[in-house]
């Protein structure tokens, strides 16, 4: 199905699913092997940093778009008591659930269901008196942006349960960047050998249903987004009591802690720089300006 047709909108959560159902699990060796190998590990990085420095030992997390459950390492690490894990898909669901009984030492308790985490309430698979210390939105905020509706459903489900005082850490598009890029090449498409962004648009945005399609080798096949305008989303989380105190494109997220012992060192713990500073390739490296970091806190 094409991201223009007129039903897109409507139907893009649907898509979604089926897109992430249908994606095989690599397995470790393949990733690997994978061209985009470097960016993965880029991108891993970046989570430890924001759960690292956003999360505490005995935390509750709300991990909305969990995926195949990637980032329980991470939090086991974090030393978190509880987590929920939530995905529109339910193949994925699955796997994160395998994942999870294959971690060892695993100190938390987990819960995982599908239910699509925008388009509708979560409270049907959320345990009474749940209470989230972190929610966690990686990589699949945008999917939320193809409708006003959508946008302040995923909001709506995000703070209903997270603390005053307590943070949502997310990586999404780097609206800027993309279009920015888009208006820099002649047509509508642009991208190296490892991803493609095609847009049916360079003008006219309007803060909802802004959509483009992207394709990354190894992780995602064409699939439909939908661009996040920075302050819209700043605007819409003050209607939800929050408050944005970071956002920063990834290319700058590094720079920022390049200072940090602790974090250059799990650069290299984590493979995104080699023996001799080597790092990934020139096409990973552009592929990382896709994205970008926030960090939302909920009001006293």
């Amino acid at each position: 199905m094409s991201v223009y047709s007129a039903d897109s909108t409507r139907s893009s959560g649907s898509v979604v699913a089926a897109h992430y159902n249908a994606r095989p699990e690599l397995g470790r060796e393949r990733r690997n092997q994978s061209d985009i190998i470097g960016l993965r590990k880029y991108n891993n990085w970046v989570k430890n940093v924001l759960i690292g420095g956003h999360s505490r030992p005995g935390d509750c997390v709300l991990d909305l778009g969990c995926g195949k459950g990637g980032d329980l390492l991470k939090w086991n690490n974090a030393g978190i008591s509880y987590y929920l894990g939530l995905d529109i898909a339910e193949v994925s669901v699955q796997q994160a659930r395998e994942r999870f009984r294959d971690l060892r030492n695993a100190r938390f308790k987990a819960e995982f269901h599908a239910i699509d985490c925008f388009g509708t309430s979560i409270r049907p698979v959320v345990p009474p008196q749940f209470s989230a210390d972190i929610v966690s939105i990686q990589f699949c905020m945008h999917y939320a942006f193809g409708t006003r509706e959508t946008a302040c459903q995923m909001l709506e489900n995000a703070t209903a349960y997270l603390r005053p005082g307590g943070h949502i850490i997310a990586t999404i598009p780097n609206a800027n960047w993309l279009v920015k890029k888009v208006r820099s090449v002649p047509d509508l498409t642009f991208g190296n050998n490892i991803y493609t962004v095609k847009f049916k648009s360079k003008d006219q945005f309007t803060g909802f249903g802004d959509a483009y399609s992207f394709a990354l080798q190894d992780a995602i096949d064409d699939c439909p987004e939908y661009l996040i305008h920075l302050p819209t989303l700043e605007d819409l989380g003050r209607q939800y009591n929050l408050q944005l105190v970071k956002a920063r494109p990834f290319h700058e997220f590094y720079r920022d802690y390049l200072d940090n012992p602790e974090l250059v060192r799990l650069l290299y713990r984590m493979h995104v720089l080699g023996p001799n500073g080597e790092s990934m390739s020139a096409e990973e490296w552009e592929a990382v300006g896709l994205y970008m970091a926030v960090v939302f806190r909920k009001y006293d």
